[in-house]
């Protein structure tokens, strides 16, 4: 008998994890009707907390994945769309922007967020990561003085942080 064990990934908590599970073993069944599915849900014992409510999670309470996608979009298809396109919700933003006005000497919204990211690009170049190229095109591109703009710095932060991961 064939045995498959089935790991969830880092983003997966329950009940999540007992719908994947469930999936997976009714997929299975139908092309490998013998396979035995050994779940090891190791999230909650060995995996992180999240904080601030899980605010940077999509679907979780504070989280803003509701501009990605309407509510017949899962959870799955939503980080989907986040994979494919990184920059989805800098842009939505982006697109949403006023035209702000910064006061004479202020720093502008986007300065800050653009610092930032530089230093964690250098950074990450510098332990040999290829978050550093992306952290450094994020903080070049086009979007995000409008997103800035557009969302306050704690938001911002939450979707800059989805768009480098």
């Amino acid at each position: 008998m064939t045995t498959i064990v089935f790991i969830h990934g880092t983003g997966v908590r329950e009940p999540r994890f007992t719908e994947l599970y469930t999936r997976i073993t009714s997929g299975l069944a139908a092309v490998a009707p013998h396979a035995r599915v050994v779940p090891y849900y190791w999230g909650e014992a060995h995996g992180a907390t999240l904080a601030a409510g899980g605010a940077s999670v999509p679907d979780a309470p504070g989280g803003t994945s509701r501009d990605l996608g309407d509510e017949s979009e899962d959870e799955t298809e939503r980080w989907a769309r986040l994979y494919a396109d990184p920059e989805a919700e800098l842009a939505l933003a982006a697109a949403g922007a006023g035209s702000g006005v910064t006061a004479p000497g202020a720093e502008f919204p986007d300065e800050r967020p653009r610092r930032l990211l530089l230093e964690i690009g250098g950074l990450a170049t510098e332990l040999g990561s290829g978050l550093g190229a992306h952290a450094a095109a994020l903080a070049r591109s086009p979007l995000l003085p409008p997103a800035a703009t557009a969302l306050d710095p704690d938001e911002l932060a939450r979707v800059l942080a989805r768009a480098l991961t």
